[in-house]
């Protein structure tokens, strides 16, 4: 297997803890709904479909969202982390496998249906999150729903938090989930039931490397190792754990979830070539259309919006800046920034009106990193008076991403 999220050619070694497909089964007695997170480093739009054929056989007329964790320590699932700049690192009785898993696990899911309670609650976690590119604008808010049946028991919760799973960084050879197997042991460990991590606003750079933690024992915990996974998987499990003990049972019992394709503009010239390679299994399209040859404009991807109970959540097939979501894009621009004078988008997050607004991120697909036209930085003069240009732009499908997912996102929501 060749471990996606960082460099070319790294082989795993091992297994140090299992991979999942978690699936979450919700129904208000007319309508049917999976959310399944997988511990991947994304999973494509294409793959997702053929997941919910294998479902639709299962269970007729249920709805299947799809998220991946964005686990930087497992299978490359997307093509781009193979033995080199232009080899794929999938291997498709891998993907194959994970679909099966998705459809399984989301019958499952529904399999188990009984009445239940819904409480949410949300908090900060304030030194947990870094951000790895200027400017810096964190998005450290933590929201947790828990599941309780009428019996009292915890049926499963879910935690939607912005980190990038990468604590092992890049030298790491063993395959685990990051921080989210630490995160969903302990919740499990303390309530019971299934536990499941899904990412929200993880551009920008939202991540654990960087950050300093001291131990029980006071000293600074190593860098890009399991004990860091750990301490950033136990503490947000623990603040997630707080946070539920004054949360408050949604008033509501809606359900709603909608979705839409959307063609996003396909600028990034790596990404095109590597789509006529054939090392992005993807197919580009002109006016909606399949184009013919690799020459086509967009991508077509999807975007989704739920409402589970007092809860909305939009549903992001990328990771989005979280400045896009929250509002705070720079204003002044940087001077040097690509664009000069470019509009500021519009905070996703005004689209909604509950208290419990959520962003699952790298649903339904992955098109990499969406980044405000107006912090655009990939020619010299580079911003912040650097010499070299940031990460971000190298692995997003263009600049016109932004506006394009909020103008749909408005077209969607009808506001």
């Amino acid at each position: 297997m060749y471990l996606a999220g960082f460099g070319h050619d790294r082989k795993a070694t091992g297994v140090h803890d299992e991979l999942w497909a978690r699936a979450v089964g919700v129904s208000d007695g007319r309508q049917k709904l999976a959310i399944v997170s997988v511990d991947l480093i994304g999973f494509f739009q294409k793959d997702v479909a053929k997941a919910r054929e294998l479902l639709e056989r299962k269970v007729p007329g249920v709805q299947l969202v799809v998220s991946s964790t964005h686990n930087h320590e497992g299978p490359d699932t997307m093509g781009l982390w193979g033995s080199g700049r232009f080899s794929s690192g999938v291997d498709p009785r891998y993907l194959e496998s994970v679909r099966v898993a998705i459809a399984d696990v989301a019958a499952e899911a529904l399999s188990r249906l009984q009445p239940a309670r819904l409480v949410l609650a949300k908090t900060r976690t304030p030194g947990l999150v870094e951000d790895g590119r200027l400017p810096r604008v964190i998005d450290d808010t933590l929201v947790a729903m828990q599941v309780i049946a009428e019996d009292g028991r915890t049926l499963g919760t879910l935690v939607n938090w912005s980190s990038h799973p990468e604590a092992l960084g890049g030298s790491n050879t063993r395959i685990t989930s990051d921080f989210p197997h630490f995160l969903r042991t302990r919740m499990e460990e303390r309530l019971g039931g299934t536990a499941i991590f899904v990412a929200g606003s993880i551009g920008g750079l939202m991540t654990p490397l960087g950050l300093k933690l001291a131990g029980p024992d006071g000293r600074e915990i190593a860098k890009e190792s399991f004990e860091l996974a750990r301490a950033v998987g136990e503490r947000a499990a623990d603040a997630a754990l707080e946070a539920l003990r004054a949360g408050r049972p949604s008033a509501s019992s809606a359900l709603a979830h909608r979705r839409a394709t959307v063609f996003v503009p396909l600028e990034n010239r790596l990404f095109r070539l590597a789509t006529f390679l054939g090392v992005l299994d993807r197919e580009v399209y002109s006016r909606g259309k399949r184009a013919t040859s690799v020459f086509g404009d967009d991508l077509m991807t999807e975007i989704g919006y739920l409402r589970l109970g007092d809860a909305e959540v939009l549903l992001v097939p990328a990771e989005i800046y979280p400045e896009l979501v929250l509002g705070g894009i720079q204003d002044p621009q940087d001077p040097a920034a690509d664009f000069p004078g470019a509009p500021r988008e519009r905070p996703l997050f005004t689209l909604l009106r509950s208290e419990h607004k959520l962003v699952f991120g790298l649903a339904g697909d992955e098109i990499g990193y969406v980044i405000p036209r107006s912090q655009w930085d990939a020619k010299k003069p580079f911003a912040y008076g650097r010499n070299e240009d940031q990460y971000g732009e190298i692995n997003s499908v263009g600049a016109s991403a932004a506006a394009r997912l909020v103008q749909a996102f408005e077209q969607l929501l009808g506001r």
